[in-house]
């Protein structure tokens, strides 16, 4: 971030001390990867694949007409294009793994870049608190493991911004960090808004021009790449510019109260997830809580005593009060905003849902990863630079190191074993593969998935809920339910604006599926799960089963008689 002092340490000493910090804090990287998703890409079966929530991977996943998003919001464009090349050169079930672990080492390996000039105390707390914290721990649990590669790019964005290199070379740098976010909307969101506040808060200013002409002139050639990146995405997106924009998803997706200190208390302290079922168990200890808010103090304290030290700096360089403040920042503004939006400003907040685009803000809790970055910033930070004033030696710097580490991970110290038995690759059934090549050879329309609904839960899976595979495996546009109905308590909304018109008429009031409607919506053939719950229609004439199955049925639709 900032050049090492000359006189404090030759440069040879220098270079070794960044090659120390680098080397600790890519081993707390690995280490606390390990510690929460080891027992999630550690186990059998190896060929298996993942059924959790969001977090849904197939045997061979295809390029099919539902990989840009066909009929909804593109939420995985281009993700899944990418897990299909991927898969063409790489085992599905590699890159599964490679997709659950690759946030967290990217988000580790980011913070251990950002700040190797500080030495090795500074990187491991920092790489450490950016993965051990409520706020990963809740994305993960909600199966959106591929949305924190927004977040995890945000050190490596502000390393790619504060270059000191040609304005070529810094676009290039800005391309290959935004690449890995831009896979998801949201990442590509994430990681424009990173890059236009870095340039212009810290940006290098070397034109002929006002310094802050400068930076605003750096923020918006900077966005270039990215804006390159989301063309996918927005492309798919001006197809159905609409999807997804229910005022409902401003409540639906509003921050909650997830512990005993309201929803104050637990964005605070980087929680609050709007699904309860994802939230730590742990996040109902008042204990917990007041460890993470102890976390966040000592953070925002560091901030005042960073620069203020009385006494000479040795071996850690004086952090810039821009950067500093850039780092308050991230934690003050985007917690004070997502309680905003939960709370007086929400009835503006859900009629903006209205405005295209803007439901792909609607998850507030994903904005929490600018706070949890700025914490784990400040937070090593200050414990480096105390250690390197007071000139305590590495015994006290590594004790203070793993303290800090080790009430990082009491934050959530449920986490590792919930991902465990929750987040484990399952064996999909044979008869998955017969139903996928019968469609794929066989499908001349598109294809239906009953019961209509977005999520199934099966026995073989286990009890948690997951997102339909068959629309990652099958070549033909596959039609299934988007709307969300999400309860919290006694209240209840329901998420719409996505499933197509003909939802409500494809059966008659007696549940006798109309044959007649699915062949108008160009439907020919009907995939039907057996144990998942929901609405099971029944078949009529115009319907013939190929497919009789212990999981599913799949029924044909007769063509139009003549």
């Amino acid at each position: 971030m900032h050049p090492v002092h000359p006189g404090v340490t030759s440069a040879a000493d220098a270079t070794t001390r960044v090659r120390r910090a680098v080397a600790a804090g890519l081993m707390v990287t690995v280490l606390a990867t390990a510690l929460f998703l080891g027992g999630s890409v550690g186990v059998g079966p190896w060929d298996g694949v993942y059924l959790f929530r969001d977090f849904v991977t197939v045997p061979d996943p295809v390029f099919g007409a539902n990989t840009l998003g066909a009929g909804g919001a593109p939420r995985a464009v281009p993700l899944d294009a990418v897990v299909a090349a991927l898969s063409t050169v790489l085992p599905s079930s590699l890159v599964a793994r490679l997709l659950l672990v690759a946030p967290l080492l990217l988000v580790g390996a980011g913070m251990t870049v950002l700040l190797r000039r500080y030495g090795p105390v500074a990187t491991s707390v920092g790489a450490g608190l950016a993965i051990a914290n409520p706020y990963v721990a809740e994305r993960l649990l909600l199966g959106q493991s591929p949305s924190l590669l927004g977040y995890a790019m945000i050190p490596w964005l502000v390393v790619a911004v504060r270059a000191r290199r040609s304005w070529a070379e810094r676009v290039l740098l800005v391309l290959a960090a935004a690449l890995p976010a831009a896979l998801t909307p949201v990442g590509a969101v994430t990681a424009a808004v990173t890059v236009l506040v870095t340039a212009v808060v810290l940006g290098p200013s070397d034109r002929g021009i006002t310094r802050r002409a400068g930076r605003a002139l750096d923020a918006l050639t900077l966005l270039g790449p990215i804006l390159l990146l989301s063309l996918p995405w927005i492309l798919a997106g001006l197809r159905h510019p609409t999807a997804g924009a229910s005022p409902e998803g401003a409540d639906a997706f509003a921050v909650r109260a997830d512990g005993p200190l309201g929803v104050v208390g637990s964005v605070a302290s980087l929680g609050g997830v709007w699904a309860s079922g994802t939230a730590p168990g742990s996040r109902g200890s008042v204990l917990v809580v007041l460890l993470q808010l102890v976390l966040v103090a000592a953070a925002l304290y560091a901030r005042s005593t960073i620069t203020a030290w009385p006494f000479p700096a040795r071996a850690v360089p004086v952090p810039t009060r821009r950067a500093l403040d850039l780092a308050v920042g991230a934690y003050l503004a985007t917690v004070v905003s997502v309680l905003l939006l939960a709370g007086p400003l929400l009835p503006v907040w859900r009629a903006a849902q209205r405005v295209p685009g803007v439901a792909l803000l609607r998850d507030t809790h994903r904005w929490l990863g600018w706070a949890a970055l700025g914490v784990a910033v400040l937070l090593a930070l200050g414990l480096a630079v105390a250690v390197d004033r007071m000139g305590w030696g590495r015994m006290v710097a590594g004790t203070l190191a793993v303290v800090s580490l080790a009430g990082a991970v009491l934050t959530v110290p449920d986490v590792p074993a919930t991902l465990a038995r929750d987040v484990r690759p399952v064996a999909m059934p044979a008869e998955f593969d017969e139903i996928v090549d019968l469609l794929n050879d066989e499908a001349q329309g598109r294809v239906l998935l009953l019961p209509w609904q977005p999520f199934r839960q099966v026995d073989w899976v286990g009890p948690v809920q997951f997102l339909d595979p068959f629309p990652r495996a099958l070549e033909a546009e596959v039609v299934h339910a988007r709307d969300l109905l999400v309860r919290r308590g006694d209240q209840e909304w329901l998420v719409g604006g996505e499933d197509p018109a003909f939802a409500t008429g494809f059966a008659s009031a007696d549940g006798v599926l109309d044959s007649r409607v699915l062949r108008e919506e160009g439907i020919s053939h009907v995939v039907f799960w057996l144990g998942s719950p929901g609405e099971f229609p029944r078949g009529e004439e115009g319907l013939r089963d190929v497919h009789l199955g212990e999981e599913w049925i799949v029924a044909e639709v007769a063509p139009q008689s003549p």
